[in-house]
């Protein structure tokens, strides 16, 4: 075989070279497969693309120094252990080592002669589908390993709301103590360390001493008491929400490692991960099956994202401007013209952007979820009722030489938001959180 180099695409366990000799072009692979051992072969085209229908298997990150170096050197001999090459006049080798392929000196003189076209055709085809196998394989065990992390997260979670709960529980058992402790508190001296009352509670006397802090009168300790088991009384309904909510999580997460685990395409594994992002989207950080795990973390860390995002109810992103630059940048550089733009009305805050179709109308939960982040992120964050405005994105214009967030509305509308706790809370559980 005497064929020039014209592509290379090349990764750590797999080399593929398209070459040309007079009216042939053909394609030669030399790979290491978990299943199918290492070695070399011609591969059709139509073998690769029904294999990965791609130019490397999902999950390879390219070489592209060694691809550079590859292109116009010449196939002088294909083996079924190694391809044979002329680079620059020296003699080399492409083979597999140790679990990935080489690219290293001949010591002989001449390279071997050719292996039958039919053979090596036929152990082209066979790398390919182990190729394809061990990239399902790879791309399984990171999906589940991304999982797993998810999983431990919301575990952890799921046990903070424990101990609120736990917290909670007391607050009867405070209020029933304070109440037989008011009018001892009343006598009590400046300076006390502690009550001594008989509590009847039970409908026996319970003699009962509480410890008090000498340098606080002992009736601003009791009103304290009051006050604590009403804030613990008012958490339990938001607490009781978010251990549901986690337990939904948890069951999705393991719905997802279940289907994970069974899948047989790398697209099943993606729908799997995919399920489980929709119920968990914060703890879920997703990677595409045609995406090398360090190349999405290289690609997390480069550029600054201006937004960020949450899911409301309904499964759909809301992106929340990070600081008045970046709601210039997210409203007039990343909205298009057809999202619906909201923002807290005349107050100092965040823009929220809803990702629409075209000629998609707002759903009426993804608008209020919109406005509670809207008023959230904005100087109203503690008001009850709050005014927030909202029109179509192409109705927002930036007067010239204006300072940073500050845009001009057309066409707006209001809507008067009374805000919701738990409604609140549930949107900033599921806000995204890049891995």
């Amino acid at each position: 075989m005497d064929a020039i180099v014209q592509e290379a695409d090349c990764a750590e366990r797999v080399v593929v070279l398209k070459t040309r000799r007079p009216g042939v072009t053909a394609f030669v692979v030399v790979a290491a497969t978990r299943t199918a051992g290492a070695g070399a072969g011609v591969l059709a085209k139509d073998v690769r693309q029904a294999a990965w229908g791609a130019r490397l298997p999902p999950g390879c990150e390219r070489q592209r120094a060694r691809e550079d170096a590859l292109v116009g050197s010449r196939v002088r001999a294909v083996t079924p252990d190694a391809v044979f090459i002329d680079q620059d006049g020296a003699l080399r080798v492409i083979k597999p080592d140790r679990g990935r392929v080489v690219v290293t000196d001949d010591p002989r003189d001449a390279p071997p002669p050719s292996a039958d076209e039919p053979e090596l055709e036929a152990r082209g085809a066979e790398l390919a589908r182990a190729l394809a196998e061990d990239s399902i394989e790879i791309h399984r065990a990171e999906t589940t390993k991304m999982l797993e992390r998810a999983r431990a997260k919301i575990e952890r979670r799921r046990e903070a709301i424990r101990g609120d709960l736990a917290k909670i529980a007391q607050a009867d058992q405070i209020a029933a103590q304070a109440q037989w402790l008011v009018a001892e508190a009343a006598r009590a001296p400046r300076g006390a360390t502690k009550l001594v009352v008989t509590d009847w509670s039970s409908g026996e006397a319970v003699a009962m001493v509480v410890p008090l802090d000498p340098s606080k009168s002992a009736r601003e300790q009791v009103d304290a008491m009051f006050k604590r088991a009403k804030r613990l009384r008012l958490g339990a309904r938001i607490a009781e929400d978010r251990l549901a909510q986690a337990d939904k999580q948890l069951a999705a997460v393991s719905r997802a490692t279940d289907a994970a685990a069974a899948a047989t395409s790398l697209t099943e594994i993606d729908r799997a991960a995919e399920a489980a992002k929709k119920a968990a989207p914060r703890e879920v950080s997703l990677l595409r099956s045609g995406e090398p795990a360090q190349a999405a973390k290289k690609k997390a860390r480069t550029g600054r994202v201006p937004h960020r995002t949450f899911f409301a109810r309904s499964g759909k992103k809301l992106l929340v401007g990070k600081g008045a630059a970046d709601n210039d940048t997210l409203t007039l550089k990343i909205a298009r013209p057809h999202d619906l733009w909201a923002h807290a009305k005349d107050r100092t805050g965040a823009h929220v952007i809803v990702p629409l179709d075209k000629g998609q109308t707002c759903a009426s939960e993804d608008l209020v979820d919109a406005a509670h982040l809207a008023a959230h992120f904005s100087d109203a964050r503690e008001e009850t009722v709050v005014d927030v405005q909202y029109t179509d994105r192409r109705y927002v214009r930036k007067p010239k030489g204006s300072p940073p967030g500050l845009v001009l509305v057309d066409r707006e509308k209001v809507l008067v938001l009374r805000v919701k706790k738990d409604i609140l809370s549930g949107l900033l559980e599921r806000e995204e959180v890049d891995a």
